[in-house]
């Protein structure tokens, strides 16, 4: 069994959710498709470096989305090169669920080539929770296997039951910001719901 981790955008946390996860169970890290010059790969060797890093199939030169970045660079994708027979690995999202890969698949679509149960990772912020309920609403009408939600930042609790209720998802970790994330990373323990997926 395998994990994905999605967010509801971009840029809301998923490679640091990502190594959090590899760090504390012990299992592989995979992002099938990374766009810009920056490698998530990298971050989670420099911040876990025994966790073992399964090479993208697609690296893209600007960050955009899969379809846009592949574009640019003249580079048609095939769903096919994406398959892999993998096992106990933590797959990494580019973007939110709906970002294009190419016509007629998008990150959704992706997530469902593997066996894995999918985390959303959601950065606290004014709109987070229609940002949440949208991408559970496409998730379940994929009949995709929702583990639950990260809440990256500060949440008051009010608005984590509200999130709970109408997405009628749990929600597994809030992780606040800090200046030290290696410390964060060490301290902070995955929940068992999380490290159960891999036994």
């Amino acid at each position: 069994m395998n994990i994905f981790v999605t967010g509801t955008d971009t840029d809301v946390g998923k490679t640091t959710i990502a190594v959090w996860i590899c760090r504390w169970v012990g299992v592989a890290y995979w992002k099938p498709i990374q766009t810009g010059n920056t490698r998530d790969s990298e971050t989670v060797k420099t911040l876990s470096p025994h966790t073992k890093i399964i090479d993208e199939v697609y690296r893209l030169s600007v960050p955009l989305s899969p379809y846009d970045a592949a574009k640019i660079d003249n580079i048609s994708i095939d769903e096919e090169l994406l398959k892999r027979r993998i096992d106990n690995t933590v797959i990494e999202g580019a973007g939110g669920i709906l970002v294009p890969i190419k016509v007629g698949f998008h990150m959704v679509d992706l997530l469902k080539l593997y066996n894995a149960r999918t985390i959303v990772v959601a950065r606290s912020k004014l709109g987070v929770i229609n940002h949440i309920l949208m991408t559970m609403e496409i998730l379940k009408a994929r009949n995709i296997d929702i583990l639950g939600i990260i809440i990256n930042g500060q949440m008051e609790e009010n608005i984590k039951q509200t999130i709970e209720l109408f997405s009628g998802s749990k929600i597994l970790a809030h992780i606040p910001h800090g200046d030290d994330l290696k410390e964060m990373l060490r301290s902070v323990r995955v929940p068992s719901e999380i490290s159960e997926v891999f036994r």
